[in-house]
Parts: structure tokens; C-alpha cells; sequence
């Protein structure tokens, strides 16, 4: 966690301070080593949301484009469990930034726990991922569309593309550039992909606006929840 909490304040990590779990109420101890980005770890050793992992840079970079007040925002399921959000910003709407492995099925439990959500991926963390993305738009079709260009990309060109196709929430992939790709739509081998600047993808999610889910002309039709 980025933030614990002393005497009811919302405090960042320093070295041999102790906290609580602003969620749980537990003990904190402050990691500040070299290698990993400073944060705050539950003594017991145990996390009190289980979707919790351990943050990269890249995880914390994200999260620091937005308020320190939306980030690391708790809520409860119907059965009473602790999920904690990335972002969550005062119009609803949740971000999650994923850099570590993830299951499908875990991806999927999350998305339908948040429901007005977004996923932003790191594309660099297998070495794999761009290579592969690349010759999925080279060999990808431009398709009709109306406002942003969007490109058909195959399964069998990317299998990143396959993990994160098909979601009830638009997911982006960041490949460490100014231009972020969006997954606009599921076809049955392929999906189909448009391009935003980050720094408009950053001012809309502020704004609490989803990105959209651009539809190429004659598509089926597809409802995101």
C-alpha cells in the first residue's frame, strides 16, 4: 500500500515509522529498501484485500497522475470482503493498473466487481508483448469506422491480445509511449484497436468518462456493463 495511516492522517512510508491499515485497522511497518518503490506492508504478513500484489514503478506512476485523495479507495462486496481500487475518482469510476501476471478468471471477477472500470496493461512486461504486437498491425485491416482510426488485430499475430480481449470494460495497453491502445472491440478471432493520447485518456478518466468502446461499421452489437 502507498498510504497507511497515523492519527486518522493518510500517511506515505518513511524509514522506522509505523502506522495502521486504514481499511483494517492492523499494524503497518514502512518497507523502505532500493529495490522495490516504498510502500507499507500489514505486519500479520497477510493483506486484508486478497487481489492486493505488490506495486512496480510503472504501477505507481500511473497512480500518481491523479489526486493522492482517489487513490487506494476500499469497498466491500455483497459478502462483506475488502477490495481496494487503484483510482477510484469521485464520479464512480474505477482504474486498475496491471503490470504483474494475472489470471483470466481473476481479471474477470474484478471487472464484474467494479463494473464502471477501466484496466490500463503494461505491454512492456513480457519481452514478447510488442514484437508481437507489432506484426498484429502489420498485418492488421483498417476497418469503417467513424471518429478514430481502428484496426482489426489477430489473435494468432498477439496472444496478449487474447488475454485481455472480450471484457465488460475497455482495456488499454501502455507501451511506455505518448499513445496508448485501446481494445474498442471483441470480434471472434480478433479485435479491433484505435489509438489516444495519454494525456487525453488521463483528462477523461479525471473526468470520470470511461473510454469508448469504438464499434467498426456493421458490427454486431455489443453492450459494455
Amino acid at each position: 500500500m502507498r498510504f497507511a495511516e497515523i492519527d486518522g492522517q493518510r500517511v506515505e512510508p518513511k524509514p522506522r515509522l509505523h502506522a495502521t491499515c486504514p481499511f483494517c485497522g492492523s499494524s503497518g511497518i514502512a518497507r523502505c529498501g532500493k529495490i522495490r518503490v516504498w510502500h507499507w506492508a500489514h505486519k500479520s504478513k497477510q493483506h486484508c484485500d486478497h487481489w492486493w500484489e505488490p506495486e512496480k514503478e510503472w504501477h505507481r506512476n500511473w497512480k500518481n497522475q491523479f489526486p493522492e485523495g482517489w487513490q487506494e479507495q476500499g469497498r466491500r462486496d455483497e459478502n462483506g470482503e475488502l477490495h481496494i481500487a487503484d483510482v477510484l475518482t469521485p464520479h464512480g469510476l474505477v482504474l486498475e493498473f496491471q503490470h504483474s501476471a494475472i489470471q483470466r478468471e481473476e481479471v474477470e471477477i474484478r471487472t464484474k466487481f467494479h463494473k464502471n472500470m477501466c484496466w490500463v496493461v503494461d505491454g512492456l512486461r513480457l519481452k514478447t508483448t510488442l514484437p508481437q504486437f507489432k506484426e498484429a498491425l502489420e498485418h492488421s485491416t483498417r476497418l469503417r469506422s467513424t471518429g478514430a482510426a481502428v484496426f482489426e488485430m489477430h489473435f494468432y499475430d498477439c496472444r496478449f491480445l487474447k488475454k485481455w480481449c472480450d471484457l465488460d470494460a475497455p482495456v488499454v495497453i501502455d507501451f511506455g509511449t505518448e499513445t496508448m491502445w485501446v481494445i474498442g472491440y471483441s470480434l471472434d478471432h480478433s479485435v479491433a484497436m484505435y489509438m489516444i493520447k495519454k494525456d487525453h485518456m488521463v483528462n477523461a478518466f479525471k473526468a470520470g468518462h470511461r473510454l469508448p468502446m469504438i464499434l467498426p461499421m456493421n458490427a454486431p452489437p455489443r453492450r459494455y456493463r
